[in-house]
């Protein structure tokens, strides 16, 4: 569902501005999953959701959320570094701060959303207890901006994008019931706009909000498959 974007890196020198474009980013479309037994269902708000037959989503009404498990698509790293001078790369531990931070927003979103949406969050098993497992296999940033500042200013139509899956699980009998996969961007325009640490934050952070709201609406509507 994400759109192509140019990034374009704009670097501060001898007191003016030069400008590095860069091709169209790599979107990897939402990657085959497999079925595990599951039926692909009719859905206005996600790319792929999938029910397992005779299940009823709508009569759990607690949640255990897991970890999110986030990871950064494959060349990212070597892509965004391109881009840049060696001595402002991206390095493997500017990395993992991102995909951690990722990690504990998105698992941050799907509580909050289902909270909202009335499930009660719960920490141990039981009758009507779902197991919820987010998980991010392709996150992307477009221009990460990262500790010490940079003196480079980035700029980009929107933060970046990934493909968003969350897993349904009876918490008791560990039976998968439901998987959802979308994929989102973070920010859509049609103007450039400064990139730093907080804007990437707090897109990725309203992306992931939106998706869980869903999820948890979608949840809660679905009907008992024959």
């Amino acid at each position: 569902m994400g759109l192509k974007r140019v990034l374009i890196v704009i670097v501060a020198s001898l007191g003016g501005v030069s400008f590095a474009a860069m091709g169209q980013m790599p979107v990897a479309p939402a990657s085959p999953v497999p079925s595990d037994g599951l039926v692909r269902v009719q859905s206005g708000s996600f790319d792929e959701f999938y029910v397992r037959p005779k299940s009823d989503l709508a009569s759990y009404r607690k949640a255990i959320i897991e970890p999110a498990h986030v990871s950064m698509q494959r060349g990212w790293l070597k892509s965004v570094n391109s881009t840049r001078d060696v001595t402002r790369w991206i390095t493997s531990m500017d990395m993992g701060r991102i995909t951690d931070a990722a990690t504990t927003s998105m698992s941050s979103a799907v509580a909050t959303a289902f909270r909202g949406r009335g499930y009660e969050i719960v920490a141990a098993p039981g009758p009507g207890v779902l197991r919820l497992s987010p998980i991010v296999p392709d996150l992307w940033v477009n221009a990460p901006d990262v500790q010490p500042a940079d003196p480079a200013r980035y700029a980009s139509v929107d933060a970046g994008d990934a493909t968003l899956i969350l897993e349904a699980r009876d918490s008791v009998s560990g039976a998968l019931l439901a998987r959802v996969v979308d994929r989102n961007t973070a920010r859509q325009t049609f103007r450039l706009n400064r990139t730093t640490t907080t804007s990437n934050v707090f897109w990725f952070e309203t992306m992931f909000g939106s998706w869980a709201t869903r999820c948890a609406k979608e949840f809660e509507a679905a009907q008992v498959m024959p």
